[in-house]
């Protein structure tokens, strides 16, 4: 159901007095901050829709209200202001990167810590591959009258095998033609635009077809490496964590390397956009309370990684998107312009 004008705003406001006092929003309160020409009353008919709605939430017996996370969802969507550093905090940053060596490890980790500290969480930076895998080529050879084995050759060199029991017999004559027919049809596309091509095939095709993606896809999952992590004290004095020591304790795991290396939702992203990931949208836990705002960088088309936050739902959602939006920026054009230009593919040795 559409929200009206009058209750997206207050909306709005609820999610941004939550962000800034980390305390349930009351009718009063908000009239008042927020100089409404609006009665408490009417605010309160309107914050109760919004719950009916489950756009807010009680939180115990408080009388005020606190966003859930398809609120936040709302506000980020379709609610929050653009939000842009100013020229003092873009100097700031760089003043940084330009004391820092020539050094991919030293930037990727003053990157992140720029993030932690201005946002008050915790940051997250992986170090570069290929942003896009591709298949360059596969080979189908008979194994016996029913099955196969897929052999995959990526463009990053990888080269992925699998055996395939097939419904039906078999040729490898056959094989060798739907090969070289995929080969034409799919060579030099990734994971998502194979999934995207119509589903016309029959089933020894679709077979191959969905277990190309899933070694692609597998493929991705392997190219990240454990994310360097920076902020997690920032992370741990966060309001959320007071007096909740099986929180604190689970938030601790959530920044654990290779727990957050699953968790860390790279597919949601295009390049170079940046991407919100909110609560029980990442299905793994400890992760439904908290949120991802990621971005990658890197030269479009080489080697490049991610840079972001990871912090409690109640995060600064415009200035969390600013400042990963612009330290991305930051780091590709270091990128393009001391290891190669937007073509280039690896990343060499990092010390000059």
């Amino acid at each position: 159901m559409p929200l009206s004008e009058r209750r997206a705003r207050i909306l709005a406001f609820i999610v941004e007095d939550y962000v800034e006092s980390a305390q349930p929003v009351g009718s009063a309160a908000l009239v008042a901050r927020h100089d409404l020409d609006l009665s408490s009353a009417t605010v309160r008919s309107e914050m109760a829709a919004l719950e009916e709605q489950g756009l807010i939430t009680h939180p115990h017996t408080s009388a005020g209200r606190v966003p859930s996370n398809l609120g936040y969802r709302t506000y980020v969507g379709s609610l929050m202001g653009e939000r842009r550093l100013s020229s003092e905090e873009e100097l700031t940053i760089l003043h940084q990167f330009h004391q820092s060596a020539v050094n991919l490890e030293r930037w990727l980790s003053l990157s992140a810590s720029v993030l932690a500290n201005s946002l008050h969480t915790a940051a997250i930076a992986t170090p570069p591959h290929m942003i896009e895998v591709r298949l360059k080529q596969l080979q189908l050879v008979a194994l016996t009258d029913e099955s196969a084995l897929l052999v995959v050759v990526m463009n990053d060199a990888a080269v992925l095998q699998q055996r395939l029991e097939f419904p039906e017999t078999v040729t490898q004559e056959r094989l060798t033609r739907l090969a070289g027919r995929l080969n034409a049809q799919l060579g030099g596309h990734t994971a998502t635009q194979i999934e995207g091509k119509p589903d016309e095939a029959g089933a020894v095709e679709r077979q191959v077809v969905e277990q190309v993606v899933a070694l692609l896809r597998s493929e991705e999952d392997a190219a990240g490496e454990t994310p360097l992590v920076e902020g997690v004290r920032e992370l741990l004095r966060q309001p959320e964590y007071e007096g909740d020591s099986d929180r604190l304790l689970d938030t601790l795991e959530a920044v654990e390397g290779s727990r957050l290396q699953r968790a860390i939702p790279a597919r949601s992203l295009g390049e170079h956009d940046v991407a919100i990931v909110i609560g029980d949208e990442n299905p793994a836990e400890p992760y439904r309370d908290m949120s991802f705002v990621l971005s990658r960088y890197g030269p479009s088309g080489g080697a490049g990684g991610l840079i972001g936050l990871l912090g409690p739902t109640r995060l600064d959602y415009p200035d969390a998107v600013a400042h990963v939006r612009y330290v991305s920026d930051v780091l590709t054009e270091l990128m393009r312009r001391f290891y190669g230009d937007a073509g280039s593919t690896s990343v060499p040795p990092e010390d000059q």
